[in-house]
């Protein structure tokens, strides 16, 4: 069984490694901010925002860790528009085999 230690372990692994969200924009990719981060019962979440100079469809989101590769990513499309920002959540499900 994964211990509550266990779960902070990978939890400060990945936000000490993690560099930067992207959104894949008009062909072009954008950089985001990482909010926040968060433990639950079998999950890590991280929260990224993509503030309102973010505008256009967006058909693509990506994790860089500080290595320069891709650690998630994920599609989706959606309009984006000038008026507010977008927060979008990747979730690291965690469970023992």
């Amino acid at each position: 069984m994964i211990t509550d230690k266990g779960f902070e372990f990978l939890h400060r692994a990945i936000k000490h490694n993690i560099d930067k969200p992207q959104a894949l924009v008009g062909g072009s990719w954008r950089d985001g901010k990482v909010q926040k981060t968060e433990v639950t019962v079998n999950s890590i979440k991280i929260y990224c925002y993509f503030d309102e100079t973010v505008v256009g469809r967006i058909t693509r989101y990506r994790l860089l860790g500080k290595d320069g590769n891709v650690f998630l990513e994920k599609a989706d499309t959606i309009d984006k528009t000038d008026e507010r920002g977008l927060l979008v959540m990747f979730e690291i499900q965690i469970k023992e085999g």
